[in-house]
């Protein structure tokens, strides 16, 4: 059986389809039974069609500036 530690290892793998079938089984059943790391995987694809889209909100103008005012004052 897969434990947690495993499964946050083959995740991406697992979501790539590189895994090789056992470990493909392994982890699907894994994901079935496992409440957290189902809720991990869940994240990551979320994240991975998030960026596969390129829609990703960006920083609102006030937070950039405040972000980038250090710097600014390091260069002048």
């Amino acid at each position: 059986m897969t434990t947690c530690r495993e499964m946050s290892e083959l995740v991406t793998d697992y979501m790539e389809g590189t895994l090789p079938w056992r470990g493909r089984i392994a982890a699907w059943h894994h994901l079935r039974i496992c409440s957290m790391c189902r809720a991990y995987y869940d994240q990551l694809d979320k994240l991975k069609r998030l960026l596969e889209r390129g829609n990703l909100p960006g920083p609102e103008a006030e937070a950039e500036a405040a972000a980038l005012r250090p710097l600014r004052t390091r260069s002048e």
